[in-house]
């Protein structure tokens, strides 16, 4: 009789053989994913302006087509890049990857999760709208409960309400970390011409069909951040103490690294103790997301808009 962890793992481990039959392996998308989002963002930045982020983006929808259409090959690209990210990390544990690699290189590439989190993050700030301002707002309160938070908040994002910071770490620190992080991983090896064509053309589709947009002034009182983020708004707000949030996510991140030095049996339970935390989180987000209305109030999805 197999354990709930072999089950797991035996399952992943066909839906992977399919996906394979199907798509280029999500290790190859992600070096795709990146080159596409990273080219696409800096040929955004000429039409960006820090001093005026909202404005400009404004400006860029409203009378540049072309440039509202590449504004969304960089936001679906940077979705499918973090997406990938954890289907690759779920490959990886589910079929012992962790093995092949030394400890210091798993953890390494672990934190390509809080980076690739990171990047996701700061890129929305840097809308300047009024879901990014209160987005921000949450990241100082949960950084000013960390120990020297003052430090740690200036470091992450600056002084005061500008974005420079921010659009620093976005375009140059974090996205240099994880372009080294590919490369090591994939030891140096450009993205498959297949893979590129494959995350190119859907950010493409997708972006002709939704264009992301910005939230308004006034636009009401239901105010949802990003969807990877809803699941933290929805536990900020039943915790009246967000440091626990934090120590939370340390503690998962921590066994994340940890896994290839834990003796055998015990890396099985941490797998799929990440793998419930995961689900549940994920649920999480999906339930804000549907059952959240106005004023934060329990709603059903087609009231809660």
């Amino acid at each position: 009789m197999k354990t709930l962890s072999e089950q797991f793992a035996s399952h992943m481990r066909r839906f992977f053989e399919l996906w394979s039959r199907v798509l280029p392996m999500p290790g190859f998308l992600i070096s795709a994913c990146m080159f596409v989002a990273a080219g696409s963002g800096i040929l955004l930045a000429f039409a960006y302006d820090i001093n005026r982020p909202f404005d400009s983006l404004q400006v860029l929808i409203l009378s540049n087509p072309a440039g509202t259409f590449l504004r969304g090959i960089h936001y679906w690209s940077a979705q499918f890049f973090f997406v990938l990210v954890v289907i690759h990390l779920i490959d990886q544990l589910s079929k012992d990857g962790e093995r092949e690699l030394s400890a210091g290189q798993w953890a390494r590439l672990s934190t390509m999760v809080p980076v690739t989190l990171f990047l996701m993050i700061s890129g929305y700030l840097l809308k300047g709208d009024r879901s990014a301002i209160l987005a921000r707002q949450v990241i100082e309160g949960l950084l000013g409960t960390l120990p020297m938070g003052d430090t740690f908040r200036f470091l992450v994002l600056g002084s005061g309400e500008g974005l420079q910071f921010v659009y620093s770490h976005h375009i140059s620190t974090a996205t240099l970390i994880v372009f080294m992080l590919i490369l090591e991983h994939s030891r140096g090896r450009w993205p498959e011409w297949l893979s590129f064509i494959w995350i190119l053309g859907i950010s493409m589709l997708i972006s002709a069909l939704k264009m992301p947009g910005l939230s308004h002034e006034g636009a009401g009182t239901l105010i949802k951040g990003p969807w990877f983020f809803l699941g933290l708004q929805q536990l900020l707000h039943w915790i009246s103490e967000p440091l626990w949030l934090v120590v939370g996510g340390a503690i998962c991140f921590g066994m994340l690294c940890s896994i290839p030095l834990i003796p055998a049996p015990s890396p099985k339970y941490v797998k799929v103790a990440l793998a419930v935390c995961l689900v549940l989180y994920m649920g999480l987000c999906l339930t804000t997301y549907a059952f959240r209305g106005p004023d934060w109030e329990w709603a059903l999805p087609w009231k809660s808009r």
